[in-house]
């Protein structure tokens, strides 16, 4: 074997030259791009996947917005207004420690307020109350009696109440014996039984005019009930 010498002097060389040329290639190292290939698919894969992530999130908030606009918290009734009162008149004569003391209805929300000797006989009555409609409530004692306050939504102050209709409307009523009734000025006062004031008090709600005045009514220590009726001055 010899290697081809083109870079000495031609002829026959006296000793070993490193003059030559070699044939020889020098192995380059090849970098494998499937590595790399795969890192860039990840990472595209991660935030493909964020992005949906986020887009499901975003979709999610906009339903759920969109479901408290589209569903808002259930309106109460005046009927279930009116009916929880008139069931509180009619309690007030059976239970003895917890008695309906007196109940407002005014333009925007009706106050009922109750009373009760022991503080256990409200906090049991107030135990879950009606907690699905928010009912607000406060209870308070005063004079060595103790008193719970509801709070129900109305919507009241609406237009063509009248005296007249009020003293026309009393001529159709069923009453008992013990009926009074007075009015003046602005005012229609009822005294009587709580059947009396429930009656008449059903009698205005059948007639589309329980939400066109201000109501009052009181439970007396005699044992009466006194019904005050006002036209809204709008």
């Amino acid at each position: 074997m010899f290697n081809p010498n083109f870079i000495a002097e031609p002829g026959i060389q006296k000793e070993t030259s490193d003059a030559s040329w070699s044939y020889l290639q020098k192995k380059v190292e090849v970098i494998s791009e499937e590595p790399v290939k795969k890192t860039v698919e990840k990472n595209k894969n991660t935030k493909a996947k964020l992005a949906i992530y986020a887009w499901a999130v975003s979709v999610i908030i906009i339903i759920a917005s969109t479901g408290i606009f589209m569903n808002p918290e259930p309106k109460i009734s005046p009927d279930m207004v009116l009916n929880q009162v008139v069931d509180l008149i009619i309690e007030s004569g059976y239970f003895k420690d917890l008695k309906l003391s007196e109940a407002h209805f005014n333009s925007d929300y009706v106050k009922v307020t109750i009373a009760a000797e022991e503080l256990s006989s409200l906090q049991n009555f107030t135990l879950g109350y009606r907690i699905e409609d928010n009912i607000p409530y406060e209870i308070f004692r005063k004079d060595e009696i103790n008193y719970v306050s509801l709070n129900f939504p109305w919507e009241g102050n609406k237009k063509g109440g009248s005296i007249e209709t009020l003293k026309s409307l009393a001529t159709k009523t069923v009453f008992s014996n013990k009926i009074s009734i007075n009015s003046s000025g602005n005012n229609f006062e009822l005294y009587g039984r709580s059947s009396d004031i429930i009656s008449y008090l059903l009698q205005m709600a059948d007639n589309g005019l329980i939400q066109k005045f201000m109501l009052s009514v009181y439970h007396l220590e005699s044992g009466e009930f006194y019904l005050k009726v006002q036209t809204n001055q709008v």
